[in-house]
């Protein structure tokens, strides 16, 4: 029955349209509008133009739009400001929203409003902004520093960092520091993803949940599959860049690799064609079945909506689509996958992103190390 279903699932793949006829897609433009009114106009159209993905640009804007509301306030122009007057920036972010408009008092001892991997990341955007503007005016200072990383933005050190003649100048990073914890990627347990596909109202869903959780995809790279990236006969799923998709989907990096797949996702994957998208004629593998416009990609939105019901039915709070793809790599890792493999197929730039984003290790991984090297033994360690 199962190897009948995924033949007709080759079938549908092979049959499936050429599109859904959706114009182009625009992701929060007001936000770039209003950036670009405020002097820092140029910057979310050069990220689009270097192939930066559309929700990158929107935060990006997002993030941006908090300082130029910050000058506005003091009708003072980015170009002219120093050092002293971002750190005071930076102070005002920490405000709760109401607190920030002029003439508001704060009492001395009120929490900060964000945390401080959010300043961090405002951090990062404005610091783009200035190297941007440095790179064309010479009047303009990189204020927060003239390279993107690795101090200012992560702990990243490119493996021959060392071998720079000179080495970086006085100039190079951040002087605005800001102390982050590292923080331990969510993850879930199988029974917990069991529970997430049970919860599932539909096929679609359940195919969804089952992709993202055994082969460590993006939201946005599973949005952006065609039908023709699941190759069941040879057991991959092909991540292709696509800068066309009408659903703003896009793969990060525009990095493309071919992850292996088991049965259990090409099962999924039948039960799904066969029973629900039937004849649609839609090349995306994602599409609406439920609500207008029928056939058309689904959206990240969608998802969202579907990661909240499911929060909700199972009662698991932490739950995103991330967190599968969090919760895949850590399986590899202690399963004993090398670094290097798990990093190729999450599409990392290289093992050291992948060695830094799961260098978490559980009290019973440390036990599991003390007793393989003879260290441990009833519950406590050898002297």
């Amino acid at each position: 029955m199962r190897s009948c279903r995924r033949r007709r699932a080759e079938s549908y793949a092979s049959a499936a349209g050429a599109g859904s006829g959706l114009g182009s897609s625009v992701v929060h433009r007001h936000r770039q509008q209003w950036i670009a009114r405020r002097g820092g106009g140029c910057v979310p159209g050069h990220l689009t133009s270097t192939g930066r993905s559309p929700y990158t640009v929107a935060a990006y804007a997002h993030d941006l739009r908090d300082f130029f509301e910050w000058i506005g306030q003091r009708d003072a122009d980015f170009r002219c400001l120093g050092l002293e007057d971002l750190a005071e920036f930076f102070v005002w972010l920490q405000r709760p929203r109401p607190a920030r408009q002029p003439g508001v008092y704060q009492l001395p001892g009120t929490p900060p409003a964000v945390a401080n991997t959010t300043l961090v990341r405002k951090r990062a955007a404005l610091a783009g902004l200035y190297r941007f503007h440095a790179r064309r005016d010479e009047t303009v200072p990189a204020l927060l520093g003239e390279l993107a990383g690795p101090r200012p933005m992560g702990r990243y050190v490119p493996m021959l960092a060392h071998t720079r003649r000179h080495g970086p100048g006085p100039d190079a990073y951040s002087p605005i520091r800001i102390a982050i914890a590292p923080k331990v990627p969510a993850t879930v347990t199988a029974g917990e993803i069991r529970r997430r596909v049970d919860a599932c109202a539909n096929l679609r869903d359940r195919f969804l949940i089952v992709l993202l959780s055994e082969t460590g995809l993006r939201i946005g790279e599973a949005l952006g599959l065609r039908h023709e990236d699941l190759r069941l006969r040879a057991g991959e799923v092909r991540v292709v860049p696509r800068e066309s998709n009408v659903n703003a989907a896009r793969v990060k990096g525009l990095k493309p690799r071919t992850v292996p797949a088991g049965a259990e996702v090409f099962d999924a994957y039948a039960d799904y064609m066969e029973s629900e998208y039937g004849t649609l004629d839609c090349d995306y593998v994602f599409v609406n079945l439920f609500r207008p416009p029928v056939g058309a990609p689904m959206t990240r939105g969608a998802v969202e909506d579907l990661a909240a019901r499911l929060r909700k039915r199972t009662g698991i709070g932490h739950f995103t689509p991330h967190v599968l793809r969090h919760s895949w790599a850590t399986r590899l890792l202690r399963a004993k996958v090398p670094v290097e493999v798990v990093a190729e197929l999450l599409g990392h730039a290289s093992s050291q992103v992948t060695e830094q984003i799961y260098a978490h290790l559980t009290v019973e991984d440390h036990r599991e190390v003390l007793v393989s090297a003879g260290m441990l033994r009833n519950g406590s360690v050898e002297a």
